[in-house]
């Protein structure tokens, strides 16, 4: 996010907002002051701050006596300001008004988009959900902003040779590739990245998406909206003449069908869908009403992923981490030695320790013996198996290959993919979670 505002020097008294790309002039009724600040500029600098910030959302929460305003920062919540409660409630209101919401109705759930124009030809997308609670309307948004230079397999985490079987599946025809993952996981980034490399063949692409997040030259993109469902695109797009067809997301059983049948006919799809790890995801599919025939006939690759935190390079400080704590999380015997040197983040006044994400990766190529295992009905711990013994890398692999490189610690490892299942603590041990020990004082 940081990269799209480098060259811009930010005016809170001088933005402008879109929606549906035409200029909405909302004027400034607000009367209420906070902190000798009316609610439109508090509200403008509130969100260049976010855009500095690299935040990915932004939450407005209304309490009893209070008002709330967090963002999400490399995956975290952070708080950023404390206000009363009236005037929270108008720079909701005002937020409705940008978004062109029905700033009478506070009942319904409601959603919308505006554009924050920065100058004349750069802008913003933020997407708004307004969700009324007990004490008010919750607002969250969402930055819509993914610049495509960041958009490459070489920059998002990918082991080496994980990237070898992704690029060979992606340049096959035919087949349905998953990405799956929990909300925030960087799924969309990795759709992004894999239809940019697509996109650089003659092929014809189309995209479904809820919302667009990117405009990529090239790649027919249809945004879902209220005229237009998941259902209707995907089905009128096979008579588009489509050679690859990119869904945001699995949400319904139409959709799957459709899905099925077009890499069945001759149409490479790509897709998410939310199961915790890669094997996983076929279990996920059979749950949806997807036949074992099916699932093995067409789907060639799938792809889990989280995110974890990088670590600040000008800021960490090398670490001592107890040998059974190392074990716990995942770490070899042979692993353990003097070799092997550990980082962790080290705040420094209001910054955290770390900069920015990098992805940890499973990539599952769906071979001939996988997909027979599939039509035949094995379990998720069934194709887990197979995976260890071809020497498949999971995500905890991933992970602890990038704590051996200093590119992360060891606590976000903990933090995001907890210990290994059967890990047990030797007897008279304490229980593997305890702070590390820092054995460096200077800044590394």
């Amino acid at each position: 996010m940081k990269l799209a505002v480098n060259d811009i020097k930010l005016d809170a008294n001088d933005v402008t907002f879109a929606v549906s790309e035409n200029t909405l002039d909302t004027g400034d009724s607000a009367v209420a002051i906070h902190n000798d600040t009316s609610v439109p500029v508090y509200l403008n600098k509130t969100l260049l701050n976010a855009i500095e910030a690299g935040a990915s959302d932004i939450h407005f929460e209304p309490y009893e006596e209070s008002f709330r305003v967090r963002f999400r920062i490399d995956g975290v919540m952070q708080e950023i300001a404390e206000m009363p409660k009236g005037f929270g409630h108008l720079i909701c209101a005002r937020l409705k008004v940008i978004a062109g919401l029905d700033i009478s109705e506070q009942r319904i759930a409601q959603g919308g988009r505006f554009k924050m124009l920065i100058t004349g030809t750069r802008g913003i997308d933020f997407r708004c959900s307004v969700l009324p609670t007990m004490h008010g309307e919750t607002i969250v948004l969402r930055l819509l902003y993914l610049p495509e230079e960041i958009l490459d397999l070489n920059t998002l985490g990918l082991e080496p040779e994980q990237i070898v079987p992704l690029k060979s599946a992606i340049n096959q025809l035919q087949g349905m590739i998953l990405i799956t993952g929990p909300t925030g996981s960087g799924k969309t980034v990795t759709l992004y990245t894999l239809i940019k490399h697509i996109n650089q063949q003659p092929r014809n692409i189309y995209t479904v998406e809820d919302p667009v997040e990117i405009d990529l030259s090239g790649v027919n993109q249809i945004s879902i909206g209220e005229r237009i469902t998941f259902a209707e695109a995907s089905r009128t797009i096979m008579r588009q003449d489509p050679d690859v067809i990119m869904l945001g997301e699995m949400r319904d059983r139409e959709t799957i069908d459709t899905a099925i049948k077009a890499a069945h006919t001759g149409h490479l799809v790509l897709s998410t869908l939310h199961a915790n790890t890669a094997p996983k995801a076929i279990p996920r599919l059979l749950n949806m009403g997807v036949p074992n025939y099916d699932i093995a006939s067409t789907v060639t690759l799938v792809v889990s992923q989280r995110l974890l935190r990088r670590l600040d390079p000008n800021t960490r400080e090398q670490i001592a981490v107890p040998k059974r704590r190392l074990l716990a999380l995942g770490f070899r015997e042979d692993e353990i030695d003097d070799n092997l040197v550990l980082y962790r983040a080290r705040p420094a006044g209001n910054q955290t320790g770390y900069s920015g994400r990098i992805g940890v990766f499973q990539v599952m190529p769906v071979n001939e013996t996988l997909s027979r295992m599939i039509a035949g009905g094995a379990s998720d711990a069934s194709i887990d198996d197979y995976l260890v013994q071809q020497g498949t890398a999971d995500m905890r692999r991933s992970a602890l290959n990038k704590v051996k490189a200093g590119i992360t610690d060891i606590d976000e490892v903990e933090r995001v993919l907890g210990f290994v299942e059967n890990y047990h603590a030797s007897p008279g041990h304490a229980e593997p979670h305890h702070e590390a020990q820092p054995v460096l004082a200077e800044v590394l």
